[in-house]
């Protein structure tokens, strides 16, 4: 097993030669050491590396079923995506938020293959998985100094886009995302910077083109930001005002550049128009 130092090496190397890799390599082997080292705080490696190989790897099928399966299982373990869960300004973030984006790519592969990877048993359950992860994750920090990008809430909206695109996804799990987006917009601990409304409301556009939720239940989900409790504690019931705000703000404005019913756009006018405070009106 290579150190560290030697692994970012070999990455450079391959990174030099257009990311092919060397005659003889074990890919499997290289895909387990990748997945181990995806927390990394050297964010070079982290995401310039070991984030572009291994998913490469997976899109470009240099991994067989099996072994794209194991490193999903590998992913949604404790050992990954649910490592040291709950803990708040630990670098333990960065091996949870970057194993979201494995497992986005393990979608993707899923959806554009003819032959299914995954069961549709297999997807509901990555759903349920990322959903319970969604409501665990305390460390919302976008952009950290020196160790680079977190963005645990940005890349849970890229895993949510990819569930979304999953045809065994059905009505019940589509709500269940959108309830579960709704809880991450409307956080009080932390007040959000790094545009992870957009990622977010890139999984509900792709919920939106599903056309299974009709037009009432997604106006009753717009509704819903309306009746989120404020605890009556600063800075707490400002980052929370702040989150909300600048969702329905920025999905206000992607659904009218779309088209989209104008139901919807009316419906979030409406929501912002009462949950703004009165100094601000």
């Amino acid at each position: 097993m290579k150190n560290i130092n030697q692994l970012k090496q070999q990455l450079m190397d391959i990174k030099d030669n257009n990311w092919s890799l060397p005659s003889g390599t074990d890919k499997y082997e290289l895909a387990l050491q990748l997945l181990e080292n995806i927390g990394s705080i050297d964010s070079e490696l982290r995401d310039g590396l070991i984030l572009e190989l291994l998913s490469d790897m997976i899109f470009q099928i240099h991994l067989t079923d099996e072994e794209v399966k194991n490193l999903l299982k590998l992913s949604l373990s404790e050992n990954h995506l649910f490592y040291n869960i709950g803990k708040n300004i630990d670098d333990s973030v960065f091996n949870r938020a970057f194993t979201l984006l494995i497992i986005q790519a393990i979608l993707y592969r899923h959806n554009q293959s003819e032959d299914p990877l995954l069961t549709e048993e297999e997807i509901k359950r990555i759903c349920t998985e990322i959903i319970r992860y969604t409501r665990q994750e305390k460390d919302t920090r976008g952009y950290v100094e020196i160790k680079g990008w977190a963005h645990s809430t940005a890349h849970t909206g890229d895993v949510f886009s990819q569930i979304a695109n999953c045809k065994e996804i059905k009505k019940p799990e589509l709500i269940d995302i959108l309830e579960a987006i709704e809880e991450k917009v409307c956080i009080n601990h932390y007040a959000y910077i790094n545009c992870e409304d957009e990622r977010l409301i890139g999984a509900v556009i792709k919920i939106i083109e599903r056309e299974i939720l009709n037009d009432e239940e997604f106006i009753n989900w717009i509704k819903s930001f309306e009746n989120i409790k404020m605890t009556g504690k600063y800075p707490e019931d400002h980052n929370l005002t702040s989150n909300r705000k600048n969702f329905l703000s920025a999905l206000y404005f992607r659904l009218k550049r779309r088209n989209d019913k104008k139901s919807f756009i009316d419906t979030i006018e409406q929501v912002l128009n009462n949950t703004t405070p009165n100094h601000f009106k």
